[in-house]
This record gives structure tokens, sequence and C-alpha cells, in this order.
């Protein structure tokens, strides 16, 4: 627990002090020899018997390293390792470098080191711990609402006292939850207690968000969020909800390692933690920075599923599909997440089934305001798969995927049935997709005039002015074989930005965020401030 601030010493700071030993684990005494340094083991600056390797690479005395995980006290290199919530040290014995020892002494005809006794190890380290500063008489309690400026700890029977990392309100709920966190048998209820704590702390207040947002907190919510218990693994999702708010942690928290457990969530956690988890890689793919990790670490196909299976029965089910979706398109901006998608299996035909749907509910539910508000979630979701849609026909994988699964005639259907209205962002991003697949494609030729594309982009090729009048236009001169390269760059140019394979959106930026219904709104802002819901 206390391995991180404790100064380690090394053993040459303590081999004067003469620690008790074994006669054999020395050379004779008739004559001395220089030691290997790589046989000597580096907390006790003996030959060692029993050497094994510990996670970081290094080898030691198997009873020092021991005798350093009783005492909660390792060397820095170890310490670096071992976090609050790391199972025990795997110890791999070094069989090569006890072959070497023996080897060595019998050539010198030195007797062999005998194993350290562990009550010998733990007097080593002990020796090697800084001393407990001198304890003062009579001191006056604090304050009732001071903070603590120190956390007491308990090694091998002796006490010693640590500077925490802060001496703020934060700071002391930060050493609180981490407590907890570290404490040896720890109960799932005193778990799930710890994070509906941060969650509660996180929740309302942007500074709290940014002050706990720190890497050994980080750290230590990564194996709680793969908790078997359901109450602590749904805090802990939505506690790196909160945290991800807040646009300085959005990197922060894709460098402390806690996508790959959030992608475990998406894909086998509790439904609850479920749809936290497509909150945070919603708000974590705002970023830019992040987009490229994200899709790379695995979460497209538990995305996609969300997006696809998710329950819009409830407030909590729409909120789930909806970020899933959210988290998609942004995860889609990246150039090389589009070709990720488009090689899923059954990528575009889930984009495609939900641009595609329609609320399900009887003429009287139509003329309810509940039946307006699930037509208004069905929009969200269908403009939503046709945004990603759009994305997927700037790459060429997309492209192929896009005209194999059938989303030229798909398109057309949108356009000409009513679900993507005349003159709607709908329409222009169905437009912006069209655009994309006929890019220098013959196959698109065919595939459009079978489907009827130039009776759909007729209206709006005649139509008044904008970027989707112009994508219409340079789309049918492509179907007619009338475009060229010259024009392609044009329309880019059209386009406010050159649109190609590696990154962007061919649609218009002004166009990429969505509005939630105000009940289900806080703190939304778009593609660049707070963006998703506080839990």
């Amino acid at each position: 627990m206390g391995s991180g601030r404790l100064r380690w010493r090394p053993f040459t700071a303590f081999a004067s002090s003469s620690p008790p030993s074994s006669a054999s684990s020395s050379p004779s005494s008739s004559f001395t020899v220089d030691q290997p340094a790589e046989f000597l083991c580096p907390i006790s600056g003996r030959l060692m018997a029993d050497p094994v390797i510990v996670p970081p690479g290094q080898t030691f005395e198997r009873a020092c390293i021991q005798a350093c995980a009783a005492l909660a006290f390792y060397p820095p290199v170890v310490a670096a390792e071992v976090l609050p919530s790391s199972p025990p040290l795997v110890l791999i014995p070094n069989v090569a470098l006890r072959s070497a020892i023996l080897n060595w002494c019998d050539r010198l005809m030195l007797p062999h080191p005998s194993p350290l006794p562990l009550d010998t190890a733990g007097h080593i380290v002990r020796r090697l711990m800084p001393p407990p500063p001198p304890r003062q008489e009579q001191r006056p309690p604090p304050p009732a609402n001071s903070v603590r400026t120190r956390n007491r700890y308990s090694y091998g029977g002796d006490e010693f006292l640590q500077e925490p990392n802060q001496t703020t309100g934060r700071g002391s709920l930060e050493e609180e939850i981490m407590a907890v966190l570290a404490a040896e048998g720890a109960s799932p209820s005193e778990l799930k207690a710890a994070m509906a704590s941060l969650r509660q702390a996180t929740r309302e207040n942007r500074e709290m968000r940014i002050q706990l947002c720190t890497p050994r907190l980080l750290a230590a919510l990564r194996p709680m969020l793969l908790s078997g218990d359901a109450g602590v693994q749904v805090n802990a999702a939505a506690s790196m909800v909160n945290l991800s708010l807040e646009a300085e942690n959005k990197a922060r928290i894709v460098r402390s390692g806690a996508v790959s457990p959030l992608v475990d969530v998406l894909r086998s956690g509790h439904p609850e933690a479920r749809d936290h988890a497509a909150g945070a890689m919603y708000s974590l793919a705002v970023e830019d920075e992040n987009r490229a990790a994200i899709g790379v670490l695995g979460a497209i196909p538990p995305l996609l599923e969300l997006f696809a299976t998710a329950s819009t029965q409830t407030a909590v089910g729409h909120r789930a599909r909806r970020e899933a979706g959210m988290a998609l398109y942004h995860v889609s901006l990246a150039g090389m997440n589009r070709s990720k998608i488009a090689r899923t299996p059954g990528a575009v035909r889930t984009l495609l089934a939900t641009a595609e749907s329609a609320p399900a509910r009887s003429e009287a539910e139509a003329e309810a305001e509940a039946g307006a508000g699930a037509e208004a979630e069905a929009a969200a979701l269908r403009k939503l798969a046709v945004m990603i849609l759009a994305n997927l026909a700037g790459c060429p994988e997309g492209r192929a995927a896009l005209m194999d699964g059938g989303s030229v005639a798909a398109i057309v259907r949108l356009m000409r049935g009513g679900l993507a209205a005349p003159g709607s962002a709908e329409e222009e991003y169905c437009i912006s997709a069209l655009y994309g697949m006929s890019r220098g494609s013959l196959r698109f030729r065919g595939l459009a005039r079978a489907a009827g594309v130039e009776a759909a982009l007729m209206p709006v090729a005649e139509g008044g002015g904008g970027v989707g009048r112009d994508m219409a236009r340079r789309t049918l001169r492509a179907m007619r074989g009338e475009d060229d390269d010259a024009g392609m760059l044009a329309a880019a140019g059209i386009l406010g930005r050159e649109w190609d394979d590696d990154g962007g959106s061919v649609v218009s930026e002004g166009l990429v965020s969505l509005r939630r219904p105000p009940h289900h709104r806080s703190n939304y802002a778009g593609p660049s401030g707070s963006n998703t819901t506080q839990f």
C-alpha cells in the first residue's frame, strides 16, 4: 500500500550494518573473491540461492521479494507495477541464473548458497525502510472539518506516516476510496459503497471530476469495471462516464488503459453497466486523439451490437442505443476505423435496418404524446445510422461494403419513402453517401440505374442551392459517365474541404450534432464539448 511514496534505499546502505546471516551463504573466509553483480540479490546483496523473476523482469531472492510483499514495501522497479488491487506477484524461477550461480560456485570450489530464511529476509527489508518520525505527545485533535494531513500505515509491526497526494477535500475523498480498494478482503458491499461515493462526487461537481481523474484512481477503477458484482460494476461504469465529461479528462482516461475494460463491459457486462459503458465510449470518442485507439481496442463490434439490439422500450434503452450510435459516428471520423467498420460482419446490414426502421405503433398511440416521443427517438436513430453510412462511403472498403449490402437501393427508399424528408439533414446524409459511392465506381452506375437514383436526386439537383444540390448534381454526372477527376476535386472544394479517404466527413460540420429531447439532456454540447448524460 505504501510502496509508492516511501523512499527505497538500496541494499548497499544496509551492508555495513552486518545483518544476521548464515555461514553457508558467503564464500569461505580463507580467501576472498569478487562475486558477479548479476548473481547478487538487489535487496540483500547476497549470492542468490533461489532466484525468481518478478513481472518487471528483474530477479530477486525469493525470500526477499516475499518479505517485501508481506510488508507492502517494494523496490521502485516493482512498486511501479503493483497496484492496490493487483493480484499477488507471480514469481517465476530463474532456472538459467540459478544454474549459472551453482556452476560458478563449483568452478571456484565454493559452497552453494543456501535459501535465505524468511524472517532474516524480513529483517533486511525492515532495515531498508525509512525510520518513523518521532511521536509528538499531547497532539491536539484536528478541527472537525479539517482534512487529514497524513495517513498512518503499519509495516511489520512498526507504524509509519505517509503524506497524501493532496491536502484538499478531493485528496481526502480519494484517500478514503483508495483505502477501501486497497484493503485485502474488502467485501462487495464495501467496494460498491466506495464506487457509489465516487459516482455521487463526480455527478454534479465539475471541479471534482477534474481533480479526481488521477492516474492511480483510474488504475483502481479498471478492475472495478470487471467486477462480478453488478452494483460495483454499474457504479464504476457510471463514475467513468462522469469523469469523461470534462474535455481535459478524455485523453487521460484512454491513456490510463480504461478502454479495454469498457469494451469487456460492452460485450458481457451487466445490462445497466453496458448502457453506461456506451455513454463513456461516446464521451471519449468526441476527442479526436482517442478515436483510433478506441477502434484498435475492439470497441466497434460491441457498439454495433448495442446500437442494433438495445431495448427501446425505456428512456434508458433509447439513450443506450443513441450513445452507442454517437460513439460509432465519432469513431468513424477516423479514416482507419471506417475500414474496421466495413469489415465487421453485419455492420452495413445493421446500419441499414436502423436507417429504415420506423416505430411500430397503433393509430391511437400515434396520436398520443408518447407516440410522438417514440417517433422522435426513431428519427434520431435513423439519422445516426445514415450519418455513419455517409462516413463509410469515404473509404474504398466502405464503398464496396455499402454496395454489397444493398445500400444504394435502401437509400433511395429512404429518400422516396419520406423517412429522409426533402430539405432535411437526413436527406443530405443520404445524398453524401450516394456521392461517396459514385466516386470512380463503374459498379455504382449499374446499381444506381436499377435503384432509381436519378429520379430520387433530380428534385434536389434542380432545386435551391447548398451542399446537397451540388453533391446531387455531381452524383448524377458520375452515373452518366460525364464526371472527371477535375470535376471531383471541384466538388470537394464546394464542400469546404478536400474530402478524401484519410479522414473527415463528406457532410458539412453544421449537421453533425443531434439534439436530444429536453428531458434527456444533461451537459450535452455536441461534438466539441461536454457531451453525454451524467449518471
